[in-house]
Formats: structure tokens, sequence, C-alpha cells
């Protein structure tokens, strides 16, 4: 009986100094928090800036030729020639190939033989028709003999011109499809042609958009081969009518490509450039977080004691291009924002300013 009671008394007691050991270290690291210096973030920052924003509309689609066709036999036959070289440049009317053209050589040779024939006929019966020695009905016959057989001529003249492939217009030359003794029907391929002068991109837009649209308005695109560049061009075209679906309007642009930098089929990352608008608060992107609950800035201010801390500022943005964005919202020009370094950042840290120039100058639309 009493081994059980010095049992229970040495539990009680272990229990107690676990109890007691437990309280005091949660009082030391309270004591250790509560004393620890307050930690200070360093962080780069930018000067929010007051200016004239151009805006735009984001599109995407692929690059096609101002003129590009696959060039293909109109008519059946034999290859016997093929005179251009892939990726050559070919003027209008060049003659890519040949087809056989023997037999419609010697049918040509025999309609003409008939309308020879045909036309001695003809003036043999106006002459008879005159003294009524022949009646209407065969000068008639002699006419119609006449015109078929010239009709012939021309039939096959302008199939043995078929026979003669040509460029359609002035452009660089694809890979050539075809052997020396193929037979070819109407329609097979023979290569493509490009013209690379200028390329063609179809855009769509909201309807929204359409009282800021008008032809000419500057289109700017970018496209993976070229990282960096932006190619300049205009609108061209825009549709009368709207999609009924999708609110949508169809636009076209044309890009010049003298230094044929640009190819029909590539995919581009297109901006249409909006009339700008003056008096709109800029800052770089890297300024601006984007959360669930909505995006915003950390601006940072002294408090009452001349500390700089980051003071989160909720914004809307406007429009984003290039590494910049238009902001609206409790952010003013001439307010320091974080550029980076704010992602150990929470509202009213302590930080360290780093001054770095991170805000661009005035991106150019590069038309003028």
């Amino acid at each position: 009986m009493k081994r059980g009671v010095v049992i229970v008394s040495g539990a009680a007691v272990a229990l107690t100094g676990l109890f007691g050991f437990a309280m005091f270290r949660e009082r030391m690291i309270g004591n250790f928090l509560k004393n620890r210096p307050e930690p200070v973030i360093t962080v780069e920052v930018v000067q929010a800036e007051d200016r004239a924003w151009a805006r735009g509309i984001s599109a995407t689609g692929r690059l096609e030729a101002v003129n590009g066709v696959d060039v293909a036999a109109e008519v059946a036959g034999r290859v016997v020639a093929i005179s251009f070289e892939p990726g050559s440049t070919a003027a209008t009317g060049a003659v890519l190939a040949r087809l056989d053209t023997d037999v419609e050589r010697a049918q040509l040779q025999s309609a003409r033989a008939q309308v020879r024939l045909n036309k001695l006929t003809a003036v043999r019966y106006r002459s008879l028709r005159r003294t009524d020695a022949a009646s209407q009905a065969k000068l008639d016959e002699a006419e119609a003999n006449l015109s078929m057989s010239e009709a012939e001529v021309s039939r096959l003249e302008r199939t043995i011109e078929k026979k003669e492939i040509k460029a359609p217009f002035p452009g660089i030359l694809g890979i050539n499809r075809l052997d020396i003794g193929q037979y070819v029907s109407p329609g097979t391929k023979v290569t493509t042609v490009q013209d690379l002068s200028a390329m063609l991109m179809d855009l769509s837009a909201s309807q929204k958009y359409m009282p800021q649209l008008a032809v000419g308005s500057p289109v700017e695109i970018s496209v993976e081969a070229y990282p960096g560049r932006l190619f300049t061009g205009r609108l061209t075209a825009i549709d009368p009518k709207v999609d009924e679906k999708s609110g949508l309007v169809a636009l076209q642009a044309r890009f010049p490509n003298d230094d044929g930098a640009l190819r029909p089929g590539m995919y581009a990352k297109a901006r249409i450039v909006l009339p700008s608008e003056d008096g709109r608060v800029v800052v770089p992107q890297t300024a601006v977080n984007y959360s669930l609950y909505g995006d915003f800035i950390y601006v940072v201010r002294a408090d009452d004691k001349g500390q700089a801390r980051a003071f989160q500022t909720t914004v809307k943005v406007i429009d984003r291009h290039d590494n910049l964005a238009a902001v609206a919202g409790e952010v003013h020009a001439g307010d320091q924002l974080v550029a980076a370094g704010g992602v150990r950042l929470s509202n009213g840290s302590k930080v360290k300013v780093a001054e770095t120039p991170v805000l661009k100058a005035k991106p150019s639309i590069g038309l003028d």
C-alpha cells in the first residue's frame, strides 16, 4: 500500500516538473521574440511615373504571305522539263515546268488546216449566195463550220500554253514536287511560290473597341524566331460585320518584310496600338503582386519614427506593355514602389532601400 502511494506521488512530482519546464520555455521564447530586433528587408525601389500611355489590344495568329499559292498543273500530261531551282526567286510568268505537247501540236496542225478549208468554203458560199446560186442554209452551215474550227484551234493553243506551268507572280519558289517523265493530272502540285515582300495577319478584337479602331492603326508583332524584336505594321482592313456568336470583329494587318525575316505560317503575338491616354500612372510589371484577392503594390513610406516601411496598396492593372503596366488606385506619381526583393514582405515590413533604375524609358511603338 505504501509502495503505491510513493509511485503516485513520484508521478505527480514529475508531471509538475514537466509542466513547469514547459511554462518556463514558453516564457523564455516569448521574451526572446519580444526583445529580438525587427528584421530589415533589403528591397529595390522605383518611382511611379505619370505619363501618356499607349493602350493596346493583344491578339495572336499566324502570318501569311501577301501573295502565296501552291502552283499546280491545270491539264494532264507527262513532265518533259523542270526549269527551276527550289529556293530561287521567280519573276511573273517564269516557266517552272513543261509537259509533253506532241499530240496537241499535231492536233493543232490538223485544226488549222481545217480552218483554211472552212474559210475557202465560206468564201465560196458567200459568192454563190450573192447570185442566189446557193441557199442561205448552206452559207450558214459553212459559217458555223468555220467558227467551230477556229474555236478548236483556240482550244488547242490554250491547252499547249497551259502545258507550260508558270509562276503567277514574283516570289520565292519552294521544294520541287515533280520528276521528269512523271504523268500528272489536273491539280497535281508542282511547288509553292511565296511573295515575301510583305506579310498579312488576321486578327480579331472585341466589338467594344470598334470606336477606337481605324484602318492605319499601328500593330506590333513578335515571333519566337526573333526574341526581343518587334515588327511593326498597320491595320489594312476592318470587317464591316461583327460575329454574332463571339461578338468579335475580324481585322487584317500588313507588315513590311524587306529583309525576309518573317515567313508564312509563323505564329505571332500581336498588339494593336490604340490612341494614347494622358495622365496614366505607370509602374514596372515587377512591382505588381498578383493574388486571388486582387492585385497590390508595396509602397515605401516612412513611419512616425522615420523608418522606411513597405505598405500594401491595392491597385487595378489597366493595361500592360513590354515591362510596364498602367495602374489605377491609391498609387500616385512620385511614390516609391518595391520593384524587387518583395517576396518576404508583409504589410508594414521594415525595409532598407537599395536604389536601382528599373523603370525604362517610354516604350516606342516604332512608327511615325
